[in-house]
Order: structure tokens, then C-alpha cells, then sequence
């Protein structure tokens, strides 16, 4: 899974940025301003603070819809429109927001489903097999931690889809079972059962040392 760190140059967003504002985007300085404040200018239709809202928070939030799409171009294409239709309707938004990065987090979470269910990618079969996959040999050497946490996305991916959506929202994005069973249409039931399974295969695949770690490192 791709580690986001900065906008990449020459982003479709970057060019919408340039094509709408009037100063020179090669002098982008550090601003100290908060989230808050520049999305109150935004909304008063100031570009330059839709530019550095996109560069404070563009690579996380492209995590955030990788874990759901599972295609970094589709996750970049997400973050990008998303901030586009921000910029647009920015007149419509007229209420303050108390914390800007958790709204965006839930709104790219938002764009992510939407788009899956698009695309009809929200899967319906449940009794999928998983690829199987070898457990890492602790004994071995301890794994340093990158190596570690490439082996805990990859168990994560190697998951059923509809398994591994629910278990990326439960214990990633900490959505409530009810919250993940609205969002994918299916009973709360339902989302404890891939939870479930979701952790058996894990224990299989990982071991439990690795299991109960696995948090502190996604």
C-alpha cells in the first residue's frame, strides 16, 4: 500500500488551483493558520486557502481512500474531485465547521463508498475464499517495523472484499457496526460475522502477537 508525503506536481487539482487564483503558486510559504480559519476563507472564495488545505491534508486522506478503493489512481482521483466540489459549492456551506480534518476524513470515507457502490464493487458473496497466504516466521529475527507493516496490509488485502471493507471500517476508521451496515446496505449481524472471519483468517495468517499489534501500525 502506497505511503502518501506530499501532493505529487502537476496533480489535476493543482492545475484547477493555478488555472483560479492570482498569485504565484511557485511562492508557497508556511502558513500557520488553522484548518478552521482557512476554511472560513475558502468559503469567503479564497483559493489560496483551498491550495493549502489540499497540501495539509491531500497524502493522508489519499490513505484514507486507498483503504476503500484499494486502487491508488482511483484514490487520487477521489481526494482531487473531492476538493474540486468542495471549492464549488463553497458558497452553500455557509455554517462553521468545529474540525475541518475529521470532516474531511468522513466525506473522502463518504466519496469512497459511493464511488464503490458506482462502480458496483460492493461485494454481495460473503462465502468468497481468501487467498491464502504464508504467517510470518517470528523466530526467525524480529521484523522491523516497515517490514511488519507491509505484511499486515498485505493480510488486510488478502481478505474476502466485502471481509476486508468492513474490517477496514470497523478498525480503521472506526465506524460502529451500525454505521458499516448502513453504509454497505447488510445487517448488523452480518458485519459481526465478517468481523469474525475477518480475525480468524488474521490469526491464521499473522499470528496473535502480530494481531494485537497490528493497530499501532496501520
Amino acid at each position: 500500500m502506497p505511503y502518501y508525503s506530499e501532493p505529487p506536481n502537476g496533480t489535476r487539482l493543482l492545475q484547477f488551483i493555478n488555472e483560479n487564483t492570482t498569485f504565484p503558486s511557485a511562492m508557497h510559504s508556511i502558513n500557520l493558520e488553522t484548518d478552521e480559519k482557512l476554511f472560513a476563507r475558502l468559503q469567503a472564495g479564497e483559493p489560496t486557502a483551498l491550495d493549502e488545505l489540499f497540501r495539509r491534508h491531500y497524502a493522508s486522506l489519499c490513505q484514507v481512500a486507498l483503504r476503500f478503493v484499494n486502487n491508488e489512481t482511483e484514490a487520487e482521483d477521489i481526494v482531487q474531485e473531492l476538493f474540486v466540489s468542495i471549492w464549488e459549492k463553497r458558497d452553500k456551506q455557509r455554517d462553521e465547521l468545529a474540525s475541518v480534518a475529521p470532516y474531511l476524513r468522513r466525506a473522502t470515507r463518504n466519496r469512497s463508498l459511493n464511488y464503490l457502490r458506482d462502480q458496483k464493487r460492493i461485494p454481495v458473496d460473503s462465502e468468497e475464499i481468501p487467498i491464502t497466504i504464508a504467517a510470518p516466521d517470528q523466530a526467525d529475527q524480529p521484523l522491523e517495523q516497515a517490514e511488519l507493516r507491509a505484511q499486515i496490509h498485505g493480510a488486510i488485502d488478502a481478505l474476502p472484499e466485502r471481509c476486508r471493507l468492513v474490517f477496514v471500517m470497523s478498525k480503521i476508521e472506526d465506524m460502529t457496526h451500525k454505521e458499516i451496515a448502513s453504509a454497505l446496505d447488510i445487517s448488523p449481524k452480518t458485519v459481526e460475522n465478517q468481523m469474525t472471519r475477518a480475525y480468524r483468517y488474521l490469526r491464521k495468517w499473522l499470528g496473535v502477537l502480530l494481531l494485537i499489534t497490528f493497530k499501532m501500525l496501520l
